[in-house]
């Protein structure tokens, strides 16, 4: 299991991680996907990722930080959501080295296990290898949801 800095939702049995540094709006990003889509929000702040032989699954944790989100369940994850604030909306997806550096600056690297820094950056290797990372530039809107959803999911609401 890797440990993240983020928020995780349940959007219709796909999870989606909203990540970034303190304050960036990752439990805005969740509210607002529960107020327009009904997700499910499983954290506000600290959400577990476990390696399975099928997908990868994010956990809930007892840890919410400042949010009041902490579900005991678990979501098969469908991608991560780098958050940026800015005065448009965009969207898009990241590649290579782009996309290591900003899920990385996420992780809490289990430092105090005994080969713990070799077992998460393998999970964190196989995470990146197999999901799909997306930069969303947003405001705080329904239409960052829209865009988000059309990116990741093909849908329109």
């Amino acid at each position: 299991m890797i440990q993240f800095h983020s928020s995780l939702i349940d959007y219709q049995g796909h999870g989606l991680m909203f990540l970034g540094p303190s304050g960036i709006g990752k439990t805005t990003q969740a509210e607002l996907w529960n107020q327009y889509r009904n997700a499910l929000i499983i954290n506000g702040d600290i959400v577990f990722v476990q390696e399975t032989e099928e997908n990868f699954l994010g956990w809930g944790t007892p840890w919410h930080g400042s949010s009041p989100y902490c579900e005991n369940t678990s979501v098969p994850i469908e991608a991560l959501v780098i958050l940026k604030q800015a005065p448009e909306n965009s969207i898009r997806k990241l590649e290579g080295f782009e996309k290591v550096t900003a899920v990385s600056n996420s992780v809490f690297y289990p430092r105090w296990l005994e080969n713990g820094m070799e077992l998460c950056l393998e999970t964190l290797d196989h995470l990146l290898s197999k999901l799909p990372v997306y930069e969303l530039s947003c405001r705080p809107d329904e239409e960052a949801v829209d865009l988000t959803e059309k990116t990741i999911f093909g849908r329109e609401n």
